[in-house]
């Protein structure tokens, strides 16, 4: 899913005045902000609720069905149900009912809200800005911080000696 919104972002920069294709007019409103493409748990919801006119208990047993691991077999349990509900709903046909559907099950599996992503960002930016502008403090806190379950000590050593040598 990111790579077409890195795609689309591009085309958009290189001509503002670019369209976005949004399958279907109900996604819009739900996929707006990522310009087309699921990248968060949260617009699965609201893609079962805009286009399979799904209830927000059926769109979060969706979603976490997509959670669970080997959730294959959890997702296609919805599946008719979201067929149905985007024929109901919009009078789509069973192809394109089934292009959404497949944008979720494809989805699947490595997504994660919304706010974990900004408060992932966030971390990785003050990380990163620590770790360039006090490199010795910020190894110390983390070898303080021992065991965080992430690297070894000696692994978090020797990847500060080649920084510090670049």
């Amino acid at each position: 899913a990111v790579n077409p919104y890195i795609r689309r972002r591009q085309m958009l920069a290189a001509n503002p005045d670019a369209q976005i294709d949004f399958i279907h007019p109900s996604l819009e409103e739900p996929l707006g902000e990522t310009l087309g493409t699921i990248i968060f748990q949260d617009q699965v919801l609201e893609v079962a609720v805009a286009f399979a006119g799904f209830t927000p208990a059926e769109a979060e047993g969706l979603r976490r069905a997509m959670s669970r691991k080997r959730s294959s077999a959890a997702v296609e349990a919805h599946r008719v149900r979201f067929v149905e509900g985007a024929r109901l709903t919009h009078g789509v046909d069973e192809p394109l009912a089934m292009r959404v559907f497949e944008m979720i099950r494809g989805f699947s599996g490595f997504g994660f809200p919304k706010a974990h992503s900004a408060a992932f960002g966030l971390l990785a930016y003050q990380s990163t800005w620590l770790r360039v502008h006090h490199p010795a403090e910020f190894l110390a806190a983390l070898l303080d911080e021992q065991p965080m379950g992430f690297y070894p000590p000696d692994a978090l050593v020797r990847s500060e000696e080649h920084t510090s040598e670049l």
